[in-house]
């Protein structure tokens, strides 16, 4: 079991999809939002000790996804009155194979930290104007999905925190470590 693991947070989840989403004027359907996403949130945690949703990732056919984004993602796309605050941020076009979702609504982006916004342009810059076939591959080349989805049995297995620092160049030195020991913090306090 992974030693890392963060609390998800939905507020900055659904600001992070909407800070995706308003970068590119015709959306960008769930399955390169959750790619994107997960950049993100490997981004951050190499550099900062954190994600930015708090989500946990699986290794699944297509490579890395964020377990309850993407849940969320199919409720907005299926029944959006079943989330409510994501719908009003958020709208979807059906009239795509993969239907594209895009910014509903102007938003101040007040949940996102600085660091958030930084991890999130820097993964636009270097992967926004990518196609899903490209971010695919480009995912499944990463050591934290490999060992992940060469460990499954069956079916989607949990990606472990710590293996996102390997083979990564945006990684800093000793934020691993600081990101354990937290960890372990929490878990001590929360046993109190």
């Amino acid at each position: 079991m992974t030693a890392i693991e963060f609390q998800f947070d939905i507020d900055k989840t659904r600001e992070a999809l909407a800070y995706l989403a308003s970068k590119s004027p015709s959306g960008r359907d769930k399955y390169i939002l959750c790619k994107l996403l997960f950049l993100a949130d490997k981004y951050h945690l190499v550099r900062y000790g954190r994600t930015i949703t708090g989500d946990r990732y699986f290794a699944m056919e297509h490579g890395p996804a964020p377990n309850r984004v993407l849940g969320q993602l199919d409720m907005l796309i299926e029944e959006p009155e079943s989330v409510p605050a994501l719908a009003s941020l958020l709208k979807v076009d059906h009239a795509f194979r993969y239907p594209r979702i895009s910014l509903a609504r102007h938003t101040d982006f007040e949940n996102l930290s600085e660091s958030d916004k930084e991890a999130l342009d820097e993964i636009l810059t270097r992967h926004g104007s990518k196609g899903f076939p490209e971010l695919r591959a480009l995912t499944h080349e990463m050591v934290a999905y490999k060992k992940a989805w060469g460990a499954r049995t069956k079916g989607s297995v949990p990606m472990d925190f710590e293996d996102f620092f390997e083979e990564d160049a945006d990684a800093i030195a000793g934020v691993l470590e600081e990101a354990i020991e937290d960890a372990n913090l929490r878990t001590v306090c929360q046993k109190r």
